[in-house]
Formats: C-alpha cells, structure tokens, sequence
C-alpha cells in the first residue's frame, strides 16, 4: 500500500490517540507498514489502564466462538515474539513468564464443577490437570485449607509496566513522534474523511487516526459512530509475602487474583467498579482484596502492603472491543478491551493493521467492527 508523501517534513501519515499499550501496538503496527507515525497522549504512555494491570496472560481455548477468547488466544501467541523483538530492539526484559495458573475450588460443589470442566477442556485440546488433597499441596504448598481443589493450567504474566516502558522506547528508536501531556478533545475533518484532531495544544493534521485512549476514547467530538466505552475502576494492591507465597498465578472465576512477579512481589487485584472517574481508593476494596488473599493463602496475613493503586479499563456496551473503521474515512477505532486488555494487545494491534493495509485479517474481524453500534443506534 502506497501512502501519500506530499505533505510538509514535519507533518505525519498518521495519528494515533492513546499511548497504552493499543496505542504504543498501533504505533508499532503502523510503522511497520511504512507510514510517519505521531502518538498523542494525554499523560505519560503507560500510565493509566496498562499500568494499573497485572498483565495476566490466562489459559484459553481454541476454537472458542467468544470473541473475547478469540483475540486472547491469538494474542497470547504472539507474545514471545513480541517479548524477544522488545529485547533485540530496546535491550530490555520485560519479565515475561510462562508460570502457570491454579483455578481454584473453594468446596466439594466448586471442586465437582472444576473437575467437570477441565474434562471437557482436555477433551478439547487443552493442557490442563484436575489436582485435590496431596497432589494439590505438592503443587502450590502456599494454598490455605480453604481451598480443596484446583485446575493447573498453562498461562503466566508479564510486567506490565516494563512491557510498556519498552515499547515506548522501541516506538522512539524506530522513529514514531510521542507527544506527552496534549489533550485530544476533536476530530478534524473534511468532508466525509477525518483530517485529523483538534488538541489542548492546537490541530495536528493526518489522513489516518486511530483512537486508542482507553476509557476516555468516548469523550472525542465527531466520533462517529460515538464510542460505548465507560470507566470500569479497579482497585489493585501488591504485598511483599513474609513467607512462600504462591508459585502459579492465582485466578478465582470472579476475581481477586494473585500474581507473583519475579522480584518477590504478590499482586493481588482487582475490584470491578462503575463509579465514573472516581479514582478513590476505599477502605472497602482494599479491605475485600486483602481478605480474600489471605483466605487463599494465609500465610498473606504477615506480608507487607508495598503499592496501592487503581486504573480504569475501558468496558464497551456489549464486552467485545472495537476494532476497525469507523464511518469516517480514514478513521479507525482500537479499544474497549475492558479487563482483558494485556493478552489480546498484540492480536487487536494485528488486526487494526490488516484492515488499514487491505490485508487478510489473522481473526475474523466482524465480531469488533465499531459500526454494529451504530447499526443499533439507527434501529
């Protein structure tokens, strides 16, 4: 695909909204297929929902007809390759580590379900084991007697503010202009084409936006169609163990989760809160995440609180991203990944790519297209 280059030194082929990880992958994407990239963020790349993550990559399924799952399993994929390309290009480690995950079963009803499930998940392909009674305490010793069974499964996690950091550098060594601290509040266009965006600190032209700006995406004029996407917050905390603390990444069905990270620290997350841009941490969330840890792991009693935190995921109307174009030429959506946004990065950043470039896409694209709200807002 040939891109125009009869613009102004300074000026760029395209804008991306948002320096998360969506936006920093879509920088990334871009650059690939040729094009001037400038990112607009309105603080520091990495420093709202991606940072507040704990950057679960969890097991998954193939041949899921959930879309979430789809983009989750094909992202997961594509992480070593995009781990081993951040070190080559930036020196950088960003932890990332195939650990494992331990499902657990808090009584015999939780444990008969669990069992039944990782039967149906073997049958289906997946590397998964049903453990109880001692072969459970071999695996994870640090589990507390609440907990009778589990499934062992494959998935890990990678340090997501890391993961970020480098990114950014890589964007910057390959060239992408990052603009720190502007505000997008507008969409420029001409005619039925975007031509670019209005900002706190004056226009900046392009014939190609993505908006990537997580939760916030919504708030741009001349969306169309408008983004469903609200603040879902999430309070998160991380310990230090006094002791063993647990060796897999913990995920309970509805959360909280513990993620052990190779410096020793335990993050333990996360609240699920529809409370706007409250960014309030309460006695309450803290009170709940903390509880339910040591009921998982009592020895969490004696650890030690190092961080406090929270971010917003940004949750679209129906829980499935938008990924793709909009109704205004030239411009395209990639967000609305709500709590699941570190694992399916890499595929969501591959699929936006494809549908720019014409190309085939690597998962079927219609599940995400940003059109289908405006399809229901018309009906």
């Amino acid at each position: 695909m040939e891109w125009a280059r009869a613009m102004a030194p300074e000026s760029v082929d395209a804008l991306v909204i948002g320096g998360g990880i969506m936006g920093l992958l879509a920088a990334r994407e871009l650059h690939r297929l040729g094009m001037r990239v400038c990112l607009l963020e309105r603080d520091r790349p990495g420093r709202q929902a991606t940072w507040a993550s704990a950057g679960i990559l969890a097991e998954t399924m193939r041949d899921s007809p959930d879309p979430v799952d789809v983009l989750r399993e094909h992202g997961q994929r594509l992480f070593p390759t995009l781990v081993a390309e951040l070190r080559d290009e930036t020196g950088m480690d960003v932890d990332y580590v195939e650990n494992g995950l331990v499902i657990p079963a808090l009584d015999d009803a939780q444990a008969a379900a669990l069992e039944r499930e990782t039967r149906a998940l073997r049958a289906q392909g997946v590397a998964c084991d049903f453990v109880s009674g001692a072969a459970l305490r071999a695996a994870e010793p640090a589990l507390g007697p609440r907990v009778v069974a589990a499934r062992l499964a494959a998935g890990g996690n990678v340090e997501n503010r890391r993961l970020v950091r480098a990114l950014e550098l890589a964007a910057l060594r390959q060239g992408v202009r990052i603009e720190n601290g502007v505000q997008v509040t507008a969409l420029l266009r001409q005619g039925d084409a975007v031509a670019g965006v209005r900002t706190q600190a004056g226009e900046r032209l392009a014939p190609l936006v993505v908006v990537a700006a997580g939760s916030w995406s919504g708030q741009l004029d001349g969306l169309d169609p408008p983004i469903p996407v609200v603040p879902q917050r999430g309070q998160i905390l991380a310990l230090w163990p006094a002791g063993q603390g647990p060796r897999r990444v913990v995920l309970t069905p509805d959360d909280p989760y513990l993620v052990p990270r190779l410096d020793g620290r335990l993050v333990v997350g996360a609240t699920r809160e529809f409370v706007g841009y409250d960014a309030s941490l309460t006695a309450g969330g803290l009170a709940w995440l903390l509880a339910s840890a040591i009921d998982l792991v009592p020895s969490l009693r004696d650890a030690a609180v190092v961080e406090q935190w929270i971010g917003f995921r940004p949750v679209s109307a129906d829980g499935v991203p938008l990924i793709g174009p909009a109704a205004l030429r030239g411009l395209y959506y990639l967000t609305g990944h709500g709590p699941t946004g570190i694992a399916p990065a890499p595929a969501s950043a591959r699929l936006l790519a494809a549908l720019i470039e014409g190309a085939p896409p690597p998962v079927p694209a219609a599940p995400y297209d940003p059109l289908r709200f405006r399809a229901r807002s018309a009906a």
